[in-house]
């Protein structure tokens, strides 16, 4: 017996009926994150993410499992626990929150958004067979009032489509009472610990009973990174759209650039363009670094003033419904480049622009970092900023000291996305990368030329988004300004900047 939507009680319908009724009054209430039913303009029936069916998340459970099947463990146990811990509400002071933020295994494996959840799935007959539990908060009507609606576990299952949903204060208790003395095979995160107070749960539960029976503690994390890795070609359309709003907002940027602005003024045009044009947050906090500022590779402050004649270095990206952009561009402050400043900048960009040629299907990260240095090694030379008669081991110093970070790393949910793939992994389509070139030259560096002289103190990056295709590879912020040329019309045609 349940309400019908106009409030009736049923009594007669079959019980698929009603279950479908149950499950349509679910998903028209809201739940706390974007549904079709709040959001019709950018979710259709049964998308838990713009673009991303359910089915898709059922689909990445599925081969997770699939993955554990091929292990050791997987082939010599029959009982699998899998627990995904989502991520808590962080504050900044007392009760005051900062921006809730989803784990993002979580949010891979289920689309759902609210804090404190957990999931787990359970295997006995075989793997990959297996059932899909999901822990959540409960609905509370006071921290309602206060917080905003939940799902409960009802809204949550009927949303993400899980098998079962319970109450998030339940989990210790089923932890224990269920697993611990059955001899299930634990994987979990055991290289991060995402909620801590939770952590504190699962592993109390599961070891400390007096007749806890847990054969093997595993980790998931490599075998759910190695999924991650590849993005579906929903996935590539939301990363996409948040390169196509960085592009944008870099110009928007560009163009409101000016002598004695503040970097965080700057800062702000970017987050407002962004927002305006559909992202929900920054992939994190920009580095806006005007002049020697920016031989700090991850200035955050941005509290400085720009000064004419310098260069000012913006490293920011957005976040677009869980996928994120990472671009850097390097300006001048005032519209136009030295001749100094062009000429380091323009042998940046051949670089970048070589390794994105360079990129495509059968070569690894590391392959490409190797080619990016060794280019950079005969610009430095042609700049006068190396001498072109060194040796091989003052070349190597000389390069650590002006190019001492990657060339790139895999780009996705995270802006350094699935951190234990290694930069060996050979390359291969539906993987996202950026390409990111730089040279940092110290204002007491030896020079060797008068206009090598314009360049210390100087910091140039540039940085891309690139997917790995079939046949090469695409860059998915591919109208923002780069050529000194575009930049100059944007910035400084007008001597504005």
């Amino acid at each position: 017996m349940v309400l019908g939507m106009s409030g009736c009680l049923i009594r007669w319908l079959p019980w698929r009926q009603s279950a479908v009724l149950v499950h349509m009054r679910l998903l028209s209430r809201d739940i706390g994150q974007p549904t079709a039913y709040t959001h019709p303009h950018l979710l259709k029936e049964e998308e838990l993410l713009p673009g991303i069916h359910k089915s898709e998340f059922l689909e990445r459970r599925r081969n997770l499992m699939r993955e554990m099947a091929t292990t050791q463990a997987g082939k010599t146990n029959k009982k699998h626990l899998v627990i995904v811990p989502g991520a808590p509400v962080q504050y900044m002071s007392g009760d005051v929150p900062y921006r809730f933020h989803q784990g993002t295994d979580l949010l891979y494996m289920t689309g759902f958004q609210e804090p404190d959840a957990v999931l787990l799935l359970e295997s006995t007959g075989g793997l990959p067979e297996h059932k899909s539990i999901l822990y959540v908060r409960p609905r509370d009507p006071h921290r309602e009032l206060w917080d905003g609606p939940r799902a409960g576990p009802d809204g949550a299952a009927a949303f993400t489509g899980v098998t079962e949903a319970y109450n998030i204060d339940e989990l210790g208790a089923h932890l224990e009472q269920k697993y611990s003395k059955m001899g299930f095979s634990v994987w979990y995160c055991t290289e991060e610990y995402v909620h801590p107070d939770h952590d504190d749960v699962i592993i109390n539960s599961l070891t400390n009973s007096p007749h806890s029976h847990i054969d093997n503690v595993h980790t998931y994390t490599q075998l759910l990174h190695k999924l991650r890795l590849v993005k579906s070609p929903a996935e590539l359309n939301l990363m996409r759209k948040a390169g196509q709003i960085a592009a944008s907002a870099f110009r928007e940027t560009m163009h409101s650039t000016r002598p004695d602005v503040m970097e965080y003024q700057l800062e702000s045009v970017f987050e407002h363009h962004c927002k305006m044009k559909g992202a929900q947050t920054l992939s994190f906090p920009p580095v806006v670094a005007g002049g020697s500022r920016a031989n700090c590779l991850h200035y955050i402050t941005n509290n400085r003033e720009l000064r004419a004649g310098d260069l000012v270095l913006f490293d920011a990206g957005c976040e677009y419904h869980g996928y994120v952009s990472d671009v850097t561009r390097t300006w001048p402050v005032s519209g136009q480049f030295t001749a100094g400043q062009r000429e380091l900048y323009e042998a940046v960009l051949r670089v970048k622009q070589a390794s994105i040629k360079a990129s495509r299907p059968g070569v690894t990260l590391n392959q490409l970092n190797r080619s990016a240095a060794n280019m950079i090694s005969s610009e430095l030379q042609a700049l006068g900023l190396v001498p072109r008669n060194s040796s091989a081991s003052e070349l190597t110093q000389a390069i650590n000291k002006l190019f001492p970070h990657h060339l790139g790393h895999f780009l996705g949910m995270d802006t350094h996305d699935t951190p234990t793939v290694d930069r060996d992994t050979v390359l291969s389509p539906g993987m996202v990368i950026t390409i990111e070139p730089g040279v940092y030259v110290p204002r007491d560096w030896h020079v060797l030329t008068k206009t090598a002289k314009e360049m210390l103190g100087t910091g140039i990056r540039i940085e891309d988004d690139v997917v790995i295709t079939e046949s090469g590879c695409e860059v998915l912020n591919a109208n923002c300004p780069q050529t000194v040329a575009e930049i100059t019309e944007l910035c400084g045609g007008l001597a504005k900047c």
